[in-house]
């Protein structure tokens, strides 16, 4: 259509012109009749302008009879040469079919008398060609006949309309416009979409039901494409005449000089439904994604064709192996495990499937890139795909636990047992250790009131409160022993001395030691203050030193302490009976008695070990057999009293925590535009937090300003404006809101653009419950 108005405004200046010219010329002529002695500059350049000009210039009569040639002999194409021409008939120069469109034209001229145009068509030299016969009367005998080849324009005219038919039959919209937005050209997809039904040439883009609605817009989208090189894309949304839904198009654009104008193209393509579609995949893709990285199984798919190459690894795997998919993914097993047997084992079941065909199941065992070992239930089976080789598919349940619990639940049977076994030894050595001093008391007390000698009485009574010492030690450790498993044990911090105490100690028990034993504290004239349970370090050292005194039978015993840095480490040193190997692994045990004719209970090691863990410290024993033991317990000093007061506050602000979450149900704000990754949200948050939903960037930004939540989880890829733009306007308002980035974005140039936007923090999905969690813990939520 815009080669047509051209076309046409060419040929109307040229008509001008031509009438212009034979204007002049029939001046010149009647100049010449006029006054033939008097030749002006006209006159006499009249003859080669005429033969300058590319049309053929031929003048006949009214009655068709060429009278002769005014142009050049280079324009003649009729076959008839210029001297032959005059007294020839037209219908004697030109086929019959040229002669009629000329002749009629003639006659048209003649009934009218003004200038007419028309067409014709001649072989001239074995080729067609097309010309355009304009005829102008000269007088009321005489025409002139201008007749030019156009047959170049005439074969792109028809090229411009197998061009048009084609635009017409294509489904995208096509339309072009100048500058100024007036439609110069538009296909019918689009004169039919859009209901175009004013001329073109006339009508405006922006009167149009299109994205570039206003005069701004469209002079703006104009600029836009100038600004970027001539050419651009964008997505444009627009509603179909007749119809209330909108749409959505892909639109390209180019800028064209047509001559001195610039023509603006738009190629649309209605792209509604590829966008639903992909919508609806990368949903459902995500959804499979989810539930693969949510169940608690590896799964992993290889292909055969590719070495074995991995071509998915979902997040279980991950988590348990510490192989990242982005190290698994495109790498054979023997580029990702450390351990070269587990490659190799993994790579020969490989070959077996593609061997038989037939899947295969296994327990084995692998070493993770931490370098621990886990115990995995695995099945193979193939992918049947057309025109390839199947493809493995592996799905493994991490059974490492169950094996341990398997463990751990025959060693607390065998434990339960030897329990029950000690139990038993217990209770019968109970009965012997409580009669044994109990009959001593009762027996002397009744001889205390039969006796009148005074030295008898002192025996006695020495001997009564020798066995009540006894049987009271066997009382007070089965009730610490109970309190210990009761939770009820008390341990009272006050300051203290400790080198006065290991002297207090060293004063009661150096005569109690057996003939030809000494007893040494090495710390005889040191001081250290410390804060600690008097009564407990007492119990400790008393029992140790006690024990020390039963086996020792020669030379002597050492203990004391000594400050090293931050723990105290007390040590009891004897050069008694010691204790044999096989026996140190159960010296702390309860009920362990390793000789069975001295007093005691059994439970003195054991409940020193409980108290000293229970202090944050300690105990152990060296010992060779026949050459003596040493008993060690150590606990913390400086740092443990730091540690107690920073335990006891972080316990007072997590309790007042739990207690202010459950006065008020804190609101998040989940910017997603995906239903199925929200629902996941809402499955994981739901129950403990209020959540409210935006479905693009706008809304969220909207309903941030509405309901003030307490976080925001904001997803990046959202329709209508982004999450990063969100953000933004978002920050505006707020700089204290903890705005979350949750995205399937993975690269760390997003992470950075999404940092730089104003989020607090990044996730990647798929992203699981536990790193949520993380979180909102994070921002005491």
């Amino acid at each position: 259509m815009l080669g047509q108005e051209k076309t046409r405004e060419l040929l109307e200046q040229e008509l001008e012109r031509l009438r212009n010219e034979n204007h002049r010329l029939k001046e010149e002529l009647t100049s010449l009749k006029e006054k033939e002695t008097n030749q002006s500059f006209k006159e006499k350049y009249a003859v080669r302008i005429l033969e300058s000009l590319p049309d053929m210039l031929t003048v006949f009569n009214h009655e068709g009879t060429g009278i002769g040639v005014v142009s050049s002999e280079e324009t003649n194409h009729v076959g008839v040469p210029n001297s032959a021409f005059a007294g020839m008939h037209m219908r004697d120069m030109i086929p019959e079919e040229a002669y009629h469109n000329v002749y009629n034209n003639l006659q048209k001229v003649i009934a009218t008398g003004k200038g007419s145009t028309a067409h014709h068509e001649l072989d001239v030299n074995g080729t067609h060609h097309y010309y355009e016969n304009r005829i102008f009367p000269l007088d009321e005998e005489y025409v002139l006949i201008m007749c030019r080849d156009i047959s170049e324009r005439v074969v792109t005219q028809k090229n411009l309309e197998v061009f048009k038919r084609v635009l017409d039959k294509v489904s995208d919209s096509i339309l072009a416009a100048s500058t100024d937005g007036t439609l110069v050209y538009a296909n019918k997809q689009f004169i039919e979409e859009y209901g175009v039904k004013g001329e073109l040439g006339v009508q405006k883009v922006y009167d149009l039901p299109v994205s570039l609605h206003t005069k701004e817009i469209f002079e703006k989208r104009v600029q836009e494409i100038r600004d970027n090189g001539g050419n651009m894309g964008y997505h444009a949304r627009y509603t179909r005449v007749g119809e209330v839904k909108e749409r959505v198009h892909q639109v390209s654009t180019f800028i064209m000089e047509d001559g001195q104008e610039e023509i603006v193209w738009f190629f649309t393509q209605d792209i509604t439904d590829v966008i639903k579609n992909r919508d609806e995949l990368r949903e459902l893709n995500y959804l499979l994604d989810a539930i693969l990285n949510n169940i608690p199984v590896y799964m992993f798919v290889k292909d055969p064709e590719d070495d074995f190459r991995y071509l998915y690894w979902n997040k279980a795997l991950a988590n348990h192996s510490k192989i990242p998919a982005s190290r698994a993914l495109g790498r054979t097993d023997f580029e990702i495990f450390p351990e070269r047997s587990d490659a190799e084992k993994f790579h020969q079941d490989d070959l077996e499937l593609m061997r038989t065909g037939e899947r295969l199941e296994m327990q084995e065992t692998y070493v993770t890139a931490a370098g621990e070992t886990r115990i995995v239930q695995t099945l193979k089976t193939h992918i049947p795909l057309v025109g390839r080789v199947p493809l493995i598919i592996g799905i493994s349940w991490d059974i490492t636990n169950v094996q341990n619990i398997e463990q751990e639940l025959i060693q607390a049977r065998i434990k339960a047992e030897q329990s029950d076994r000690l139990k038993s030894a217990f209770l019968a050595n109970m009965s012997h250790e409580i009669r044994t001093p109990l009959n001593a008391i009762v027996g002397f007390s009744r001889l205390m009131t039969t006796t009148d000698n005074r030295e008898d009485e002192k025996l006695y009574s020495e001997i009564i409160n020798q066995n009540s010492d006894v049987l009271l030690q066997l009382i007070n450790d089965i009730l610490d022993l109970s309190k210990i498993e009761a939770g009820t044990f008390e341990y009272i911090k006050q300051p203290m001395d400790l080198g006065e105490m290991c002297r207090n100690v060293y004063e009661i028990h150096k005569g109690r030691v057996q003939e030809g034993v000494t007893l040494t504290l090495d710390n005889e004239n040191d001081s250290l203050m410390i804060n600690e349970d008097k009564n407990r370090i007492l119990q400790l050292i008393t029992n140790l030193i006690t024990n020390a005194i039963k086996f020792t039978y020669e030379s002597e015993i050492h203990f004391g302490f000594k400050l090293k840095k931050d723990y105290i480490d007390f040590y009891v040193k004897d050069t008694g009976i010691g204790i044999s190997e096989e026996k140190l692994s159960h010296i702390f045990g309860r009920f362990v008695k390793l000789n069975s004719f001295v007093q005691g209970t059994g439970l003195g090691l054991a409940i020193c070990q409980m108290i000293v863990e229970k202090m944050g410290g300690a105990i152990t024993v060296e010992s060779e057999l026949h050459e003596g033991s040493t008993f060690r317990f150590t606990i913390p000093y400086d740092m443990y009293n730091k540690q107690e007061k920073f335990k006891k506050n972080a316990e007072r602000e997590q309790h007042l925590k739990v207690a202010i979450k459950s006065l008020q149900l804190r609101t998040l704000l989940v910017a997603e535009d995906v239903d199925s990754n929200f629902l996941l949200m809402n499955t994981v948050l739901g129950k403990k937090y209020k959540l409210i939903r935006a479905r693009d960037g706008r809304e969220a930004v909207d309903m941030y300003k509405e309901n003030h939540p307490d976080l925001i989880f904001m997803d990046i890829k959202m329709p209508y404006m982004d999450g990063l733009e969100a953000t933004r306007l978002i920050r505006g308002y707020s700089k204290d809101i903890p705005i979350i980035a949750l995205t399937a974005f993975a690269f760390e140039s997003d992470r950075e653009r999404a940092i730089e936007a104003g989020c607090n923090d990044y996730l990647t999905k798929p992203v699981s419950q536990e790193a949520i969690e993380k979180i909102l813990d994070k921002y005491s939520l």
